[in-house]
């Protein structure tokens, strides 16, 4: 019954799956499903808050009917990394609107490693090949150890400042092949792995447009080039298949003004400070750090929203965190 479920959320996935997170949506584990007709709306309930991830995946017109109808049945709601559509309607339903961070889009009609900017990203790449680091596409079922890839994501886990595996956000490492997911892997002179990377597709009418890194991992002493090195492989070989964009993911909290929906103010104000927050950033989470790497990409950054009808917003930010283990 689950297998068929899942197909039927991947069916809209191909078709609407537009967004970063359209395909984790659908897959990943523990999500409860909303449906209105031919839509659903992925999301989690913790402490009576339901929280939402990400857009409503079906055909435009249905959005605010289900939106309209989840509403009536959840009095607690929260609504994170919607798109501007999205954030249109809630806010058109009485909803404060605040950006949560930016998401950063590669076109790769006309994107190059060119430039002085980008002069790292090509360093990371001559520097493996320069010390016999390579970088290729792989997959469990013909050529990888799946056992290698457990003990190396268990080893990056261990050395994190949060032992807890962090999901919702984040999809949850699976350690099978997965329909239209790439996986590329970093492998040491000898020939173990040592950082890999694997990527979500986007879709648009039923046609793989383009891809989004959904989980990395390498270990404690593989190269500080790798994630770089294995972007830039990836990037350049979904260019040469004509794919249309690559999008970099959320950076947490990044490029936060607040100048187009009306927000709620009190959110602004810790939100649009926490970027360069230094104990948030040495103690919790890297959001600086997080940001940067993206930023090396130049590529264009759309903000993503998170949407709320409460003033305060204390208990149903903790609720999430902790539903989604970053607490």
């Amino acid at each position: 019954m689950q297998d068929s479920q899942q197909e039927k959320r991947l069916q809209l996935v191909r078709h609407f799956g537009t967004f970063t997170q359209a395909y984790s949506t659908a897959v990943q584990p523990e999500l409860q499903h909303f449906w209105h007709g031919e839509c659903y709306l992925a999301y989690r309930q913790k402490w009576g808050v339901a929280c939402v991830l990400a857009d409503p995946l079906g055909a435009a017109e249905l959005h605010e009917p289900l939106l309209r109808e989840f509403l009536d049945q959840f009095r607690k709601t929260c609504f994170w990394q919607i798109g501007r559509s999205t954030a249109t309607i809630l806010q058109k339903l009485g909803f404060w609107i605040n950006e949560m961070g930016c998401d950063t889009r590669l076109d790769l009609a006309d994107y190059d490693f060119a430039g002085r900017k980008k002069e790292r990203l090509r360093h990371a790449t001559n520097w493996l090949a320069k010390n016999q680091f390579t970088v290729r596409e792989g997959t469990y079922a013909d050529d990888i150890d799946v056992e290698k890839i457990r003990q190396l994501s268990e080893t990056w886990q261990a050395s994190r400042r949060t032992k807890r595996s962090v999901h919702f956000f984040n999809r949850p490492l699976m350690l099978e092949d997965e329909p239209d997911v790439r996986k590329f892997f970093l492998l040491a002179p000898d020939g173990e792995p040592v950082a890999f990377v694997s990527f979500d597709p986007i879709f648009r009418a039923s046609e793989v447009i383009g891809y989004s890194p959904a989980v990395k991992r390498r270990l404690p002493d593989a190269p500080l080039r790798a994630e770089e090195g294995m972007m830039k492989f990836a990037i350049e070989k979904f260019q040469q298949e004509g794919r249309e964009l690559v999008m970099l993911g959320l950076s947490p909290m990044a490029g936060i003004k607040d100048e187009e929906f009306r927000a709620n103010r009190l959110q602004h104000f810790g939100w649009s400070r926490a970027l360069n927050a230094w104990w948030l950033n040495r103690f919790f989470y890297n959001l600086a750090g997080h940001a940067d790497f993206k930023r090396r990409f130049c590529g264009i950054e759309e903000q993503t929203y998170y949407a709320s009808d409460c003033l305060l917003n204390d208990f149903r930010v903790v609720a999430s965190l902790r539903m989604a283990g970053a607490l």
